[in-house]
C-alpha cells in the first residue's frame, strides 16, 4: 500500500514544482515590460512646456485641450486602446477639447515616452503631463488623467507632472 502512495508525491512534486517555474517566468516577463515614463528627465527642465507647444503650434483654443500622444506600433498602446476611448468620452462629455497624436520624429523631442496625456487649460498653461496610468497593463483604474480632468473641471489646476512612474511604456529614443 505504502508504493502506491509513493507515486502520488511524485506526481504532486512535479506539478507544484512546474507550477513554480511557470509562475516565476511570468512574474520575470511582466516585470520586464515595467519602463520608467521619463528615466532622462526630459519633463522636468524648465523649457519643456513651451517646447512642447511649439511642436503643435499652440494656439490657445479658450477651451481645454487634452492632448493624447500614442504610437501604432508600441504594445502598451495596444493594452491602453480602451483606456484611451474612455479617456476621450470623460473629456468630450466634461467640455475638453481631445487632441490624438500620432508619435513624430519631433515629439520624439519633447515627449519621454508613449503612450502619454498632456493637458493644457483654456488659458494655454499646463495641467498635467505624464503617462495615462501606471502598472503593467496601464489600463483603467490606474491613471492619473480622470481625476485631473475632473479637478479642471471642478477649477482646480493641478499642475501635475508625473516623471517618476512605471509601467509598460514604449521608451522614445531621441
Amino acid at each position: 500500500m505504502q508504493s502506491s502512495n509513493r507515486p502520488n508525491y511524485l506526481i504532486i512534486t512535479v506539478i507544484v514544482t512546474w507550477l513554480f517555474f511557470v509562475v516565476a517566468g511570468f512574474i520575470y516577463f511582466q516585470v520586464g515590460q515595467l519602463k520608467a515614463f521619463d528615466s532622462t528627465q526630459m519633463l522636468i527642465k524648465n523649457s519643456w512646456f513651451n517646447n512642447f507647444k511649439q511642436q503643435l503650434t499652440w494656439k490657445n483654443k479658450e477651451v481645454a485641450s487634452l492632448i493624447l500622444i500614442t504610437e501604432q506600433s508600441c504594445g502598451c498602446f495596444k493594452q491602453a486602446k480602451s483606456h484611451i476611448s474612455s479617456l476621450t468620452t470623460l473629456a468630450k462629455t466634461k467640455g475638453l477639447d481631445v487632441v490624438q497624436l500620432q508619435l513624430t520624429q519631433e515629439l520624439k523631442a519633447v515627449v519621454p515616452a508613449t503612450p502619454a496625456a498632456i493637458i493644457i487649460d483654456k488659458s494655454g498653461d499646463f495641467v498635467y503631463v505624464g503617462p495615462l496610468s501606471e502598472g503593467l497593463a496601464c489600463a483603467q483604474g490606474s491613471g492619473f488623467v480622470e481625476a485631473v480632468i475632473n479637478n479642471l473641471v471642478a477649477g482646480y489646476n493641478s499642475k501635475l507632472l508625473i516623471t517618476d512612474t512605471k509601467g509598460c511604456y514604449c521608451v522614445n529614443k531621441v
